[in-house]
């Protein structure tokens, strides 16, 4: 901009300089080169707003007119993070800055404030435009829900401050006239200031980098994290913040970087492979846990419900049965003809330790979906089997345990 205002000097404007003359006859000499500079400001500004309303009313209006017809992802985020606007803005701003040495040649001190204050909108104007494309091309990606999708959010939310920051350092590079040693130097002097501001950042980029190189995460994941309490989907992983809506519809915020450095259970491996865990216990009576003799199994044999399980059972006569023993082999074998239990995946029914209030057994299977309202109501009949066949096996459940 300096050599295209040297050479205005040589080759001087005849409307600038009538404008000049005419000013200079017609008002008195103490105000004339405030008139004059306060004329051509206002030049400037009218061809500002001008050009502004015509990009505004004219060509924005006709590049959005013409675009929404296509159907084609990335116009239509370019459009809803306002892309052209914010590239349409810089022509109006860029005429401006390029009209400045036409019209201010006969005021250098006015065109270097000028030029300067131009230079600051121009590189503020393109750092927002730089910044709104980066936000129209992460909002095509998030679509994805790809681990690769963390790792470019963190990328690129990154990026975005390094081009608030590189543009900060510009603007002060010109408005103090600082060479790009002093400004290093600078650099070198509030690194220490910048780590602290920075750090989440910082912290959160590692974090994301690691999850998508790692595929622990991604958006639209089922997790848990136990030391925020918290259990929902993830709907947003940024730099700093990771968004989680929880089952009562709230949104809570954690930090990015406590996704790597605390306890996360995600559930998307148990969706894929469409099973879903049961293990629950029912705690027993221990004074109702007896012997069976030949009597007693003949009694259940007459059970219709134990038919089936006691013409498939064959006793050890070295060992005494006992009705929980009946019981835990019936729940197992009552597990197997069940159809909506996985028979790839384990099924166990095992005796846990013993506790003052009884003894506990565990139902330890999988369910053959892993869609919640489907998994609570196999769960809910296989324990309601449970519970009301427990009693022809002479068995006691302790409904009393204090908390």
């Amino acid at each position: 901009m300096k050599e295209a205002y040297t050479l205005r000097q040589k080759n001087q404007n005849s409307i600038i300089d009538q404008l000049d003359r005419y000013i200079s006859v017609h008002f008195p000499k103490d105000v004339i080169l405030i008139m004059q500079i306060a004329s051509k400001v206002l030049i400037i500004l009218v061809i500002f707003l001008i050009l502004d309303f015509l990009q505004r009313k004219v060509l924005l209006k006709i590049v959005l007119k013409i675009v929404p017809n296509t159907k084609n992802i990335w116009i239509n985020t370019c459009i809803e993070k306002n892309v052209f606007t914010s590239f349409f803005r810089l022509i109006p701003l860029g005429i401006c800055y390029l009209l400045v040495p036409i019209i201010f040649y006969p005021h250098p001190q006015s065109f270097h404030i000028l030029d300067l204050v131009f230079s600051i909108f121009l590189i503020s104007f393109i750092a927002k435009f730089l910044i709104s494309v980066i936000n129209s091309y992460t909002h095509v990606k998030n679509r994805d829900r790809s681990y690769v999708t963390v790792g470019l959010n963190t990328f690129f939310e990154l990026l975005k401050i390094l081009i608030i920051v590189l543009s900060s350092f510009i603007v002060i590079s010109i408005v103090f006239d600082l060479t790009s040693s002093k400004i290093f130097t600078f650099l070198g002097a509030i690194m220490t200031i910048i780590i602290l501001v920075f750090k989440d950042s910082i912290l959160g980029f590692v974090a994301g980098v690691n999850i998508s190189n790692s595929k622990q995460l991604k958006s639209g994941d089922y997790i848990s994290i136990s030391k925020y309490n918290l259990e929902g989907y993830i709907v947003d992983i940024n730099l700093i913040t990771t968004k989680i809506l929880n089952k009562d519809k709230t949104v809570s915020s954690i930090p990015t970087y406590d996704l790597i450095s605390t306890e996360v259970k995600n559930y998307e491996p148990m969706k894929a492979s469409h099973t879903r865990r049961i293990k629950r216990s029912i705690v027993f009576n221990s004074q109702s846990i007896e012997f069976l003799g030949k009597k007693e199994l003949d009694e259940l044999k007459k059970i219709s419900l134990l038919n089936v399980y006691f013409t498939n059972y064959k006793s050890d006569e070295d060992i005494i049965p006992t009705n929980m023993g009946i019981f835990r082999k019936y729940i197992k074998w009552y597990l197997r003809k069940n159809s909506r239990i996985s028979k790839k995946d384990t099924i166990l029914i095992r005796q846990l330790d013993p506790t003052i209030y009884g003894i506990p057994i565990e139902v330890y299977c999988y369910t053959n979906t892993s869609e919640l309202n489907e998994f609570e109501e196999i769960q809910a009949e296989i324990f309601e089997h449970i519970i009301s066949i427990s009693s022809f096996f002479g068995l006691k459940i302790v409904t009393t345990i204090p908390s």
